[in-house]
């Protein structure tokens, strides 16, 4: 039987990952059970199309109570990662990791985050090395400027997909991220560089090609979202 509160829930995003899904929760749970076994790994399914629903059922068949999962319509990627950050406050559980689910994240540095998560309020995963592409690398580096530009603070990397955070510390942040914000993740760390008294800390990851599927942001939007995510950031408060 689950505790009444776990110590770490992990706050999944899916939108038709049908192609890694298996994979990535099946790695996953091998790795936090070398750690802790009081967790709850939480997967959104944020209004998929394709079999990533009929595989989360099977999954679920598979890992019992402590893979839990939540349908909605579709929002977004930010905004459900948003939601699954409120669960955590609404349930009182002490820390949050985040991750994607297209394969990106390596479950193999989450003993360095969690062996520092008494030290800092939150831990970012920095992507020394990446096999996504070189355009993706380019990108990264122009989101960190357009966030130095509209909000004046350097961000390690605001839009990482993997970093552990202790829920208290970010809870006054989420209320104030829009239900119309896209990136929230950018938001979140925005708010925390902002904030007194919030320790970042890093560790170096390897971030994977995907499995499958498509990104959230194709590159061929980058440039559009980049203008938007100015507008939204200058009116963060």
């Amino acid at each position: 039987m689950l505790p009444e509160t776990p110590e770490l829930i992990v706050v999944l995003p899916v939108y038709n990952e049908q192609a890694s899904i298996r994979k990535v929760v099946t790695e996953w749970f091998q790795e936090l059970e070398n750690w802790t076994e009081n967790f709850v790994f939480l997967v959104i399914n944020d209004g998929s199309t394709d079999g990533t629903v009929g595989m989360l059922s099977r999954l679920r068949e598979r890992f019992g109570t402590r893979l839990e999962i939540l349908n909605q319509e579709n929002r977004g990627h930010g905004q459900t990662c948003l939601r699954g950050y409120g669960i955590a406050v609404e349930r009182g559980i002490p820390f949050v990791l985040q991750i994607d689910s297209d394969g990106q994240c390596d479950s193999e540095y989450f003993f360095r985050f969690w062996r520092m998560r008494s030290n800092f309020q939150v831990i970012y995963g920095k992507r020394i090395r990446r096999d996504d592409g070189w355009r993706r690398v380019i990108a990264s580096l122009v989101l960190k400027g357009v966030v130095f530009a509209a909000c004046g603070v350097w961000c390690i990397d605001a839009n990482v997909p993997y970093r552990l955070m202790q829920t208290k510390a970010i809870e006054p942040a989420l209320t104030r991220i829009g239900a119309d914000f896209f990136l929230c993740n950018v938001a979140l760390a925005v708010l925390l560089r902002r904030t007194a008294g919030i320790a970042h800390g890093t560790v170096p990851i390897r971030f994977r090609e995907r499995y499958g599927g498509e990104p959230s942001v194709p590159l061929g939007k980058f440039g559009e979202k980049a203008f938007e995510l100015i507008r939204q950031l200058r009116g963060l408060k």
